[in-house]
């Protein structure tokens, strides 16, 4: 069976600073409008007993895998970017209490805390409004 694609490059996620070490991806997805690759992650930083979190998105263009921007999504001990969306506006995030949204160059469009569900799963677009997205949670 032929493959439908083809491997171009490989490489390892950036930290986000010189000093810092890479952390694993946690969601990646295709931009539809741009040829970018969008991933998030859960950078943790710190000492020992005290971790700060930070869910970061980064994007990545061309066939080398370059980076384009990285951005915070979401606040302090917020935990790692579960799920990315992009639209023709811009990229959105979503943390385990929050969802973020930004411009594809980082500028920040939105920021919605949820305080009454503290487990948020998932996040879809609308099949009936394009401007709408929803979430679920626990």
């Amino acid at each position: 069976m032929d493959a439908d694609w083809d491997e171009v490059a490989r490489i390892q996620f950036p930290p986000p600073g010189v000093h810092a070490l890479p952390s694993p991806v946690t969601t990646m997805t295709f931009d539809t409008s741009q040829e970018l690759l969008w991933t998030g992650n859960d950078y943790s930083a710190g000492e020992k007993i005290l971790t700060t979190f930070k869910g970061r998105v980064t994007s990545f263009f061309g066939s080398e895998l370059q980076r384009y921007t990285s951005f915070k999504a979401h606040l302090s001990s917020e935990g790692p970017v579960r799920q990315i969306l992009v639209n023709d506006k811009g990229v959105i995030a979503l943390g385990s209490s929050d969802v973020h949204m930004s411009m594809r160059r980082g500028a920040t469009i939105w920021h919605i805390k949820y305080i009454s569900c503290p487990e948020i799963r998932h996040l879809a677009d609308s099949a009936t409004d394009m401007r709408r997205c929803e979430t679920c949670g626990v």
